[in-house]
Order: structure tokens, then sequence, then C-alpha cells
């Protein structure tokens, strides 16, 4: 079986208001569909992140020239061909790749690869006729979900959390993320009050500060926000010190730290393990790296008693989470206000049910994406 052809499209839809988190805003919810064409007539399907999503189309259609040909089964060969380029030299004899040979791009191509590398698992899966969990070796396929909600809206300016926590218990959900960090810690310590009164507790409360606080801003934070129990805190430093400083808040918190989902590749991962003291990884194979890269992180992670917890993209990471040793639980995002994609992109994949995340039995990722739905969307 050989590839024949790659292709990407972008997905975006405009959101009912804008979503803000510790230091950014956004209000469309993107996505990269990703075939993962063959001469066998089986396509690999993959949806990736939509961050930098025309770039990495871009460099998705340019990356033919190196995987078209190869076997979709040797999934090592294909990731390490296409992670090659950026450590070799261009060769001058052959056409350029402008939008692949650029190192400012390495994050959109960290996420080009994945989606080739998923939809080569895709295809694994289909050609053996199992579903990826149970390629990878695991015996569930229901696995516990939380919920990322709590976000700081433009149609929400007092904030308004009661109804939206209550709505999530009515769907079965016993964990909730909230967003911290964008607002004075007065104003969160209100927030974190109010969602711990409605969830009660014996619900799990995390708390994502999306890179919003410098050492001490996070020392001040966890220590205001301790007496409502949090289960970890995500992400609380700022970009540029997110190893060594987030190594000395978490030794200084009982709070568990966790972080992830930002990092391109495996070897940053391992720094926020031995430097970084987190207790729960994020890294997302629908960022960065794929099924390939993920594996990884998890078998670093497990050797080092970390735990993994997934990051967007349930119905292609619940998968993953459900084979790892270290698997633990699976972001959602059930609010169709917030995620319209997950809502309405696809005709078959995983479920949420009663907060967890199922897996289905078909062959692959389980998955498939209603096109009439990407036509409309095209970014």
């Amino acid at each position: 079986m050989k590839i024949t052809a790659l292709r990407a499209h972008p997905v975006s839809v405009t959101l009912p208001a804008t979503f803000w988190v510790g230091n950014s805003s956004f209000n469309s919810a993107t996505v990269v569909v990703v075939q993962v064409e063959t001469d066998q007539g089986l396509t690999g399907l993959a949806t990736l992140h939509g961050r930098g999503m025309k770039t990495v189309c871009a460099m998705i259609h340019e990356l033919q020239d190196l995987v078209v040909g190869m076997d979709p089964m040797a999934h090592e060969a294909i990731w390490a061909k296409v992670f090659g380029i950026t450590t070799s030299s261009p060769d001058p004899s052959q056409r350029p790749r402008s939008a692949v040979f650029n190192a400012d791009n390495r994050a959109q191509l960290m996420t080009a690869l994945a989606g080739i590398d998923i939809g080569v698992w895709d295809i694994k899966g289909k050609a053996l006729n199992l579903p990826i969990w149970r390629l990878l070796g695991a015996q569930r396929n229901v696995l516990p979900a939380y919920v990322t909600g709590g976000y700081y809206r433009s149609d929400r300016p007092d904030g308004g959390l009661r109804d939206e926590m209550l709505s999530y218990l009515e769907k079965g959900y016993t964990a909730v993320k909230i967003k911290v960090g964008a607002s004075t810690l007065e104003a969160d310590i209100k927030r974190i009050a109010e969602v711990r009164d409605t969830i009660g507790p014996d619900a799990d409360m995390m708390l994502d500060g999306n890179n919003a606080y410098s050492l001490a801003e996070a020392e001040r934070a966890i220590a205001a926000f301790t007496e409502f129990k949090p289960a970890w805190f995500e992400e609380p430093i700022h970009w540029y010190d997110s190893y060594r400083a987030l190594g000395k808040l978490a030794a200084r918190t009982h709070v568990p730290i966790a972080s992830g989902e930002s990092e391109i590749h495996a070897w940053a991962c391992r720094d926020l393990v031995d430097l970084g003291g987190v207790r729960v990884m994020q890294f997302d194979a629908a960022r960065s790296g794929g099924v390939t890269e993920w594996l990884r992180v998890a078998a670093y992670c497990h050797l080092h008693g970390v735990a993994m917890s997934t990051h967007h993209e349930p119905h292609i990471q619940g998968h993953l989470a459900a084979a790892a040793p270290n698997g633990w639980n699976v972001e959602t995002f059930p609010d169709a206000d917030r995620d319209p994609i997950f809502a309405n992109l696809y005709t078959v994949r995983a479920e949420l049910r009663d907060g967890n995340v199922v897996l289905n039995d078909l062959p692959g990722f389980g998955f498939d994406v209603d096109w009439a739905f990407v036509e409309k969307y095209r970014g």
C-alpha cells in the first residue's frame, strides 16, 4: 500500500461571543480536516487544532513531495522524514518548499506532521479492521471526561457561571475546568467560589491560567485558590519561563501542576517533567507531532509517575489515553456555543455520555465528517 495524496481543508465557524482566557481571546472555532489517500482506496482522516491553519494547509500540500509513495504502515519512517526537514539543509536541486523551509513556521510544521501521522494511524486501523484503542492494546473504551468552560465572555460581563456549571452537572459531568488569570485576583476568587459552591465539594475543579502569571503572581494566586481544592493548576506561568519557574511553583504548592498543551515536541515535554515538576501532562497529538509523538511523551511520563490528560479532539486522543497505562481523562467541549465544530462536523464519532467519552468499535479512529459542513464553513 502506498500514499497517493494529501489533502487539507481549513474550517472556521464564527462564535456567538468573544471568549477570553488568561492571555488571549478568540471569536471563532477552527479546525483543519486532513485526508491521507492510498492506492488501495483507504483514506485516513485527521482533525487538527486550527491555529495557523492556512499555513498548515499549504505545508500539507507541499509535503506530498516527501510522503507520496511511502507505505502508510511505516509511521516511524514517515514521521522521521517529515521531521527531518527541520534540521536538514534544503537541496537546491529540488523544487523549493517555501511554506516548509522557514524556521518561523516550525510550530505549523509540527501541526502538519500531526495531520499526516494521525491520518496514517487511521489507515493502519482501517487496514487491520481495528479501532485504534484496540490496536494500541487498550481494554477499555469508556474514559472519564472533564468539560472545559468558565470562560470570560463578552456576552456575560458579570460572569454568570452558575447556570453554565449546572448545565454540565445535568449532562453527568463530575469534573469541570474554568479559566483564570484574565481578571483581578479578587474577581477570580469570586468566580472560583461560585463554581465550587455550584458543583459541590466532591466534583473536580481544574483551574487553567493559560500562561497568565509571573512566578510571584502564580504563587499568590494558587495560595488564594487552594481553599477551593483545585484538582490542578494548569499552565500558570508566562511562556518565557515555563520550565524552571514552573518547577519552583510546583515545589511551593501541594496543588498538582498541569502543562504541555503548548509544547510542540517530546523534548520540551521531557523538560516539563524534569524541570517543571508537572504531575499532569497535556501534550496535544492534534496540535503537534501526532500519535507517534504522543506515545513517546506518554512513555516518558509513565516512567516518571506523570499522568496523561488529553487536550482537544477527544474522538482521536481518547484512543490514546485509553491505551496508555498512565492515561487519565479526556478534555471535552459539550457546549455547542463554544465548540460548534464538535457538535456539527461529524457524521459519526466518539460519544459524550454521562460525563464520559465512549469510543466506538469502528476501524481507525471511528469518525467521519460531513463534507457539506466543511464546504459551508471553509476558512
